[in-house]
């Protein structure tokens, strides 16, 4: 443990919500309890400032892809940037054929940042523009 950037800390749990991250860690690979917590605080703070529109993705993003092999990053980056340039035509069309007011834009984030969550991203635009998929 590289103690120079850690601080120990004493938590105060009930005893089946350790009983309950122990099952999680041995289900999950996790290496200790403390791995355990350190990423569901990294998880809270992360959504919380995604709630507030801040900006964690790239940030997450870069941390998932740190272990990965040199080809295999150039391939995620090269399909991130063909699915970055497609969201830039979709946003431009958008933007060209729809006037939004701050307010409606405001409420637009929020309800895809809770839809992604819910669903994982596994909406389809097919599904969205068939009007298949209904906000439960």
């Amino acid at each position: 443990m590289d103690s120079e950037n850690k601080q120990r800390v004493s938590l105060y749990l009930d005893k089946q919500t350790v009983k309950t991250v122990d099952v999680f860690i041995i289900k999950h690979g996790l290496h200790s309890r403390n791995e355990f917590f350190e990423k569901a605080a990294e998880n809270l703070i992360a959504d919380e400032a995604i709630k507030s529109g801040g900006d964690v993705m790239s940030e997450k993003l870069a941390k998932a892809v740190e272990n990965v092999s040199e080809d295999n990053a150039k391939a995620i980056s090269k399909g991130l940037f063909r699915y970055a340039v497609q969201l830039e035509m979709m946003m431009r069309y958008i933007a060209q054929t729809h006037e939004f007011t701050d307010d409606e834009l405001d409420e637009m984030r929020r309800e895809a940042i809770n839809n992604v969550r819910r669903t994982r991203g596994k909406i389809k635009l097919d599904d969205i523009a068939k009007g298949w998929y209904n906000k439960e």
